[in-house]
């Protein structure tokens, strides 16, 4: 169930240092256009040198920002991004709500590589918080907004989704403005009617 975070929680501004952070590196107009996906585990340095050195066939560079942790962006030939957290609390994953290659390629790799890790770490270790993968992003009245995360499936379908209704009401934005432009172009303006009118009286005479 989606929770909505106390606006005044500390929680609130570090996420938002971190999406301003996110935005200016992935090249995207607002921290609104970031999302979070975290995983809930008790995990060291070693695990992210591991999965850094299983993304060996991508581009991954470490940069710097306010991100709470050590970060990195992950690069593909495509030039799609997403950007890497480690946190002493588990893996998160950034990424632009909108960029739905980075959502089919980017972020199901990275994460079928973690939960691979994952599946080899023992149980008794601790490593796991009954939490399971947290989603956590800014809505449209800029609210913090958490919540369980579905199957990475479903994201990529809801946001395949808005991209569909976000380009049906440009395409009907277009329709509207090319009708007002037909109309105006079919419907002669007062101007036009009295140089009309001038001429033909000058052509009488």
């Amino acid at each position: 169930m989606a929770k909505t975070v106390n606006q005044k929680d500390w929680r609130k501004q570090n996420f938002l240092s971190k999406c301003q952070s996110a935005a200016a590196e992935l090249n995207t107009a607002s921290y609104q256009d970031i999302e979070s996906l975290k995983f809930r585990d008790s995990t060291g340095s070693q695990d992210y040198r591991e999965l850094i050195n299983e993304l060996g066939n991508l581009k991954v560079a470490e940069i710097q920002g306010d991100y709470q942790g050590k970060a990195w962006k992950v690069t593909d030939t495509n030039g799609n991004s997403i950007i890497l957290v480690e946190h002493e609390t588990g893996l998160e994953i950034l990424y632009i709500v909108g960029s739905v290659a980075s959502l089919v390629s980017l972020v199901p790799m990275v994460m079928n590589i973690w939960s691979r890790m994952r599946d080899r770490w023992l149980p008794h270790q601790g490593r796991f918080s009954p939490g399971g993968l947290e989603r956590r992003h800014f809505d449209k009245k800029d609210q913090l907004i958490e919540e369980p995360a579905p199957p990475v499936e479903v994201i990529m379908l809801q946001h395949l989704l808005n991209q569909y209704n976000r380009l049906n009401e440009r395409i009907s934005s277009l329709e509207t403005e090319v009708s007002g432009l037909k109309s105006r172009i079919d419907s002669p303006t007062q101007s036009v009617i009295k140089k009309r009118a001038f001429q033909q009286g000058r052509a009488k005479k």
